[in-house]
């Protein structure tokens, strides 16, 4: 029987009341233990620091670390070597992707946008939309991590999906003190959400590629999709909401932006960090129009305009997702005649981008935004 049964409104309604037990209960212990100020402190420690510091955890965070270690038993590692061969190919079209589309997607979730914008309050006094942007930086930088060769074999990757894990069930403790409605929103960062964050990181990347004109073999699409579900079971989404096909995967994002998507001042806010952000990692002062431009053409005007961005009738608005499609497409045709690394004219844009949030990301971070030396070869950049 097909996993999409299960996905009724009833079913997604429960969803929304559960959380991450094996999480929340790590953090509940500190708290026990120690208090609230220990817990923030471990809050504090896992946002401002790039890797997972593991020797100065509390001792009972060393049961989370050890049970969450390795992905599930299921997981074919021939998949996960396949879908990152994926990345390295597409990596960069895949962060300007990420920033114009799985983003959006989920700030277009009024409910799910309010935890997002308590998030980022919570870890800053900053009410500039700075803060935002960070979060928006270190969002490629975990994308990055769980898809570099050998990351998830306990390498970095499964230490960032670790420290993410933790980082959720610390914002749910503190969201909740801080006074949340749950009646009206759910859990913060429920399992709905997080099914739905899960499939903009896999299904929306991926789709992405067809909507640019990129063919890719099925084979390599539903690995990069296996791989985001076993990613999935070490963030503490629970199998039932697991996709096992990319039918599936695309039936549970629709039904749930269906459920979700509405106008929201959070959600509003969000994008404007989020194009902001952009407009720093574009390329030329004339582009500037170009981040509402490529929203609208990810995610429709219907939803585009739930985060206020108004439509554009201009030129830019076709051109721009056009002109981008267009130099995508060249760059696979020349990748197919070319040895050795990438050439100087392949993916000029999206080299352009991932090179400026590199920079970005030191800036706000004042350390070194990881990319694996492989990717730096494929990719061009430094």
């Amino acid at each position: 029987m097909s996993q999409s049964t299960l996905w009724t409104d009833d079913f997604l309604d429960q969803q929304r009341r559960r959380s991450d037990p094996l999480a929340d209960e790590v953090v509940a212990q500190i708290v026990s233990q120690s208090g609230p100020e220990e817990a923030r402190k471990l809050f504090d420690l896992l946002i401002r620091r790039l890797e997972t510091p593991v020797s100065e955890l509390p001792p009972v965070v060393g049961d989370f670390i050890q049970a969450t270690r390795r992905l599930p038993a299921w997981t074919d590692w021939q998949q996960v070597d396949l879908a990152q061969g994926l990345f390295l190919d597409h990596g960069p079209k895949f962060l300007v992707v990420l920033y114009f589309k799985s983003l959006p997607l989920l700030y277009s979730c009024a409910h799910g946008a309010q935890v997002l914008v308590r998030t980022s309050r919570l870890t800053n006094e900053d009410r500039s939309l700075k803060i935002f942007a960070r979060r928006i930086a270190e969002t490629g930088q975990f994308l990055i991590d769980v898809m570099t060769a050998g990351g998830l074999r306990g390498g970095q990757g499964i230490q960032s999906i670790q420290k993410v894990r933790l980082i959720h069930a610390a914002i749910r403790h503190f969201v909740h003190r801080e006074g949340w409605d749950a009646e009206q929103y759910g859990q913060p960062i429920n399992q709905e959400d997080m099914a739905l964050t899960l499939m903009t990181f896999s299904i929306a990347l991926i789709d992405a590629l067809q909507q640019w004109g990129i063919e890719e073999p099925p084979e390599r699409l539903q690995a990069f999709l296996h791989t985001w579900t076993a990613i999935g079971h070490n963030m503490g989404v629970e199998d039932s909401l697991l996709p096992s096909s990319l039918e599936e995967g695309r039936l549970l994002m629709d039904r749930i932006l269906q459920r979700q998507s509405a106008s929201s001042e959070a959600g509003q806010l969000l994008t404007r960090a989020l194009t902001d952000f952009s407009r720093n990692l574009l390329p030329s002062d004339k582009l500037q129009a170009a981040p509402d431009a490529f929203i609208r053409y990810f995610i429709g005007e219907e939803r585009a305009g739930m985060l206020g961005i108004a439509p554009n009738y201009g030129c830019l608005s076709f051109l721009g997702p056009q002109l981008l499609r267009s130099l995508f497409r060249l760059g696979e045709r020349l990748e197919d005649k070319v040895e050795g690394p990438v050439s100087a004219t392949l993916d000029l844009l999206s080299r352009r981008m991932a090179l400026a949030l590199v920079d970005l990301f030191n800036d706000y971070k004042g350390r070194t935004f990881r990319v694996p030396e492989a990717m730096e070869r494929a990719w061009g950049v430094r």
